[in-house]
């Protein structure tokens, strides 16, 4: 009879196993996808200024910086969108901080912690706190394009302006936030959300 119980009790262990690997890599594939919208929101514009006259793009924002892609002798029409210097290598420098992260919380099991001194964090909670900091950029990115809009002739993010573009010329120009921006804005929320859910879908491990 105890041997009986101990084959039932060493086949269920063994299930248990089985489910719990299951669930972990659904977690990570789950982790995956959320990774796939960091990266594709992270490479695709945020937000631009179309000059209708022209059929060309004034300027387009990306989350490590701004580009305009005027005609020379237009270029005098807008000014003022460059970042400094640093920017661009600091936000890169984010991208690969955060790429680690997110791969770390994928196949790092969650009892083990990282962090410094009191201060620790598991696996799955950096993914959490990707998230959390990607949300805060895309709101900061907002706050700084509607600031920098001032120097833009006080361009809404989202309207349709009328400019000069030299001593004969003039245009509307339509400034919208693109599909990038949006992902950007789902992005945070879904890794923040599955970092928070870690537990319900794999289980005690």
């Amino acid at each position: 009879m105890s041997s009986s119980a101990s084959v039932s009790s060493s086949a269920a262990v063994r299930r248990a196993k089985r489910t719990t690997g299951s669930r972990v890599w659904i977690f990570r594939g789950l982790t995956l996808a959320g990774a796939g919208m960091f990266i594709a929101s992270w490479f695709m514009p945020w937000w631009q200024a179309w000059i209708v006259y022209l059929k060309e793009t004034a300027i387009q924002i990306r989350p490590w910086g701004a580009d305009s892609f005027l005609p020379p002798e237009y270029a005098a029409a807008v000014s003022g969108y460059e970042m400094p210097d640093w920017f661009a290598p600091f936000m890169w420098a984010y991208f690969a901080v955060c790429i680690t992260a997110l791969l770390y919380g994928m196949f790092v099991s969650n009892s083990e912690r990282i962090g410094v001194g009191k201060l620790s964090v598991s696996p799955a909670g950096l993914v959490g706190l990707v998230g959390l900091t990607y949300l805060l950029c895309v709101v900061v990115a907002l706050i700084v394009m509607q600031t920098r809009m001032a120097g833009f002739y006080n361009a809404p993010l989202i309207g349709t302006i009328y400019i000069a573009l030299d001593e004969g010329h003039k245009s509307n120009v339509d400034t919208m936030l693109l599909p990038g921006y949006y992902l950007a804005a789902a992005t945070g929320p879904v890794l923040a959300i599955l970092s928070l859910l870690h537990r319900f879908i794999v289980g005690k491990t």
